[in-house]
């Protein structure tokens, strides 16, 4: 067999595949063989008519098989012969067989990129650990007092800042309600009743509870909102609204003591001491979590620092369209209109772009890293993976098996735990400095 190997961008390479006439030969009798043994002919018993005439009454049949039959042999013994690392193959074409039983095909495939791995058995980073502080904890003891909160209300005094403040309002532009000004204006800036809005400079608006300061119980006030010229609703950014608003009710929020009665609200049988331990330990092992995290990232960094390559196009295709699907559920999760997305498309396509090109770039170092470690998939891996994946997706596991099934999930599944192995094995080998604080100038 005699391949030629011409490379194409993109990491795409073409495979000029010519098999000898005598192999050819050779297949085409043990074919024309079977459908001796097999075929029918008026006038022979079945098995027993002539060879050349099973040749000749089936020569189309016998060739459409002996063509798949060997385009499915040769092309796998081309691309070993070649030690090509074939993603997919694009398209097979050009088939003949001539007279003299020779036959020529050319393949094109989509095939992994080359590239050098760099030594990464000395990475080194420079990564802080950090431990429970006073302060997280409370922090993180006052958000578990925060659902349990009573609000009372406030007499005598005006509204200010840390209030929370129950109001009616509505928005004008240019004299006309923001609503039709406006319609995709975010609803809560056209207006509301009753609506409790916390007095500080990030609710609603900048400068919106700022406006009402001051403001007594049942009075209504009146006044001009300058948007900034970089508000992230484009439709509104640097333009003035007027706002009238009616003040219903003045009201401050309390939050539980931090005692042993409200920890046997939290869990029965808690205590306020062992509710504080808890946190300590939850955040210490959150500050883990970031750590080993900040050293798979150190790892990752470093491999595409070093290494840069051509990436098949299709891949990294695909991957930007994910990213991008992701990037499009997170905004409108947020609240973010599909107008204000629209107004960023080209940035945000760059952004996928690149982010879709780092990250198939990263996976081929990995799995590359994974194939010189001689990492392996096991079967409990795997299973271990399908869970997890069932749990976060409220998925039932045997549906989830099936799905993956049949898109052939499993093989794409075993590479992304490969690949896993392969920077966990980078991360724990990674030397990890102590930030050097900056110099104190007199």
């Amino acid at each position: 067999m005699n391949v030629v190997v011409e490379s194409q961008p993109n990491c795409q390479v073409t495979l000029q595949v010519e098999l000898p006439s005598d192999r050819v030969a050779k297949e085409w009798r043990a074919i024309s063989k079977n459908f001796q043994r097999q075929v029918r002919i008026p006038g022979y018993r079945p098995g027993k008519a002539p060879q050349s005439l099973v040749d000749t009454r089936f020569a189309k049949d016998i060739k459409e098989e002996l063509t798949n039959k060997l385009l499915r042999e040769t092309l796998n013994e081309a691309i070993r012969e070649k030690n090509l690392r074939v993603l997919s193959v694009s398209q097979v074409e050009n088939v003949e067989i001539d007279e003299h039983k020779t036959m020529r095909y050319r393949a094109t495939v989509l095939t992994a990129p080359e590239f050098e791995l760099p030594d990464y058995s000395q990475i080194s980073a420079e990564i802080a650990k950090s431990e429970p502080s006073e302060e997280q904890v409370a922090h993180w003891i006052d958000q578990m007092r925060e659902p349990h909160a009573s609000y009372n209300p406030v007499e005598g005094r005006s509204l200010a800042e840390g209030d929370y403040a129950v109001v009616t309002y509505a928005a004008t532009l240019g004299g006309q309600a923001l609503a039709e000004a406006e319609p995709t204006s975010p609803a809560q800036l056209q207006g509301r009743r009753n609506a409790w809005i916390f007095m500080n400079e990030s609710s609603l608006a900048p400068g919106f509870s700022k406006a009402l300061e001051g403001m007594s119980a049942n009075e209504e006030r009146v006044f001009p909102l300058d948007f900034p010229a970089d508000f992230q609703v484009p439709a509104l950014a640097g333009k003035t609204l007027e706002y009238t608003v009616t003040l219903h009710a003045i009201n401050t929020k309390s939050l539980p003591e931090f005692d042993d009665a409200f920890a046997e609200k939290i869990e029965p049988g808690m205590t306020a001491e062992k509710l504080r331990e808890n946190v300590r330990e939850r955040i210490g092992q959150m500050a883990e979590s970031q750590y080993e995290n900040a050293k798979r990232q150190a790892a990752m960094k470093y491999l595409l620092d070093k290494v840069d390559c051509e990436l098949p196009a299709p891949v990294v295709e695909r991957e930007m369209t994910g990213i991008l699907r992701e990037i499009v559920q997170d905004n409108q999760g947020r609240g973010v209109s599909d107008e204000e997305l629209r107004s960023h498309q080209e940035e945000l396509i760059g952004a996928a772009q690149q982010s879709a090109k780092d990250r198939v770039r990263g996976n081929f170092l990995l799995l590359r890293i994974a194939e010189q470690e001689k990492l392996e998939v096991a079967e409990q891996d795997v299973a271990q993976r399908v869970l997890e994946m069932a749990a976060r997706y409220e998925i039932p596991v045997k549906k989830l098996v099936k799905d993956l099934q049949r898109r052939d999930g499993f093989g794409p599944l075993r590479e992304q735990i490969l690949a896993g192995k392969a920077l966990d094995l980078l991360a724990a080998n990674v030397t990890v400095r102590e930030p050097v604080a900056p110099a104190i100038i007199a």
